[in-house]
């Protein structure tokens, strides 16, 4: 049997999806109800993971797929950035960067 040769587009679509559910998993270890509170910051709900027929995993992924195929890799980052824990570090680092370029 020979093997059909994936895409450099269909590669790069699955490291993108390995990547968004990796990062997921950083949350999932800091226990469910942090888990959760991340899915509705993203506006992952229940009604999407029904869809998705129960599989949370699926649900993320097709929450940022594209309509033209692949991922939204901005708006991962978006989600991301804007959730309070990291947009505060964010903040706190900018922060320290001004102050020593200030220093000298």
């Amino acid at each position: 049997m020979s093997k059909k040769k994936r895409t450099a587009s269909e590669k790069q679509n699955d490291q993108d999806a390995v990547r968004i559910l990796q990062s997921f998993l950083n949350f999932n270890d800091k226990g469910l109800n942090e888990f959760c509170r991340f899915l509705m910051h993203c506006g992952i709900g229940l009604d999407d993971i029904d869809h998705a027929g129960g599989d949370i995993p699926s649900a993320i992924l097709e929450h940022y797929r594209k309509p033209g195929g692949g991922y939204d890799m901005d708006a991962v980052a978006h989600d991301y950035f804007r959730w309070p824990p990291i947009a505060a570090r964010v903040k706190e680092l900018k922060r320290e960067l001004r102050q020593k370029e200030a220093a000298g």
